[in-house]
């Protein structure tokens, strides 16, 4: 397998994320081959993986936050709480508009409740026939129309901006 070919793959059922929601109305989950050089830490890969997003993702995560922002939903106070360089990642504390729900050895889960839509983000190392990846799945419960209408225009560039982050930090380590 090519070390910079992102693979769609179903959300992993012994990760957190499979019982993180009570009804998942949307998930999808993606994986890239873990970079041999780095050691198998978690938290060292979300850091590498939220600091070398490529610069359109950047730009399209500002362009959500002042546009959301608007209808009252949940934003960072500043462009730098979108790269969390400095966070514990301890369960219970809050990383960007992230919450830090839980946090095993191989695997850090985050999240948010809203008013329209409960998320949770999975970032996960996965061991398969002795090969190491790092996979990254989203679940999403709708509330209502709202959810749905916000997820809509979401959902599309989700699904670009995920693997584009999975194969720069691999790059980029």
């Amino acid at each position: 397998m090519n070390e910079t070919k992102v693979e769609e793959i179903p959300v992993p059922p012994q990760a957190l994320i499979a019982q993180a929601l009570r009804r998942v109305d949307y998930g999808d989950a993606y994986r890239i081959r873990w970079p041999q050089e780095l050691e198998l830490d978690i938290i060292a890969f979300v850091r590498i993986l939220f600091t070398s997003a490529p610069s359109w993702v950047t730009k399209l995560t500002l362009l959500r936050n002042r546009i959301v922002k608007l209808f009252g939903i949940k934003v960072p106070d500043n462009a730098a709480a979108n790269t969390p360089v400095d966070f514990s990642f301890e369960p219970g504390s809050s990383a960007s508009f992230f919450r830090v729900y839980e946090r095993r050895t191989n695997e850090l889960l985050l999240g948010e409740d809203n008013r329209h839509l409960d998320f949770r983000l999975s970032f996960f190392i996965e061991e398969q026939d002795g090969v190491h990846y790092a996979v990254v799945a989203t679940v999403v419960q709708f509330h209502g129309w709202a959810g749905r209408a916000y997820f809509l225009p979401v959902r599309p560039f989700h699904r670009l901006m995920v693997p584009a982050m999975l194969r720069s930090a691999v790059r980029n380590f």
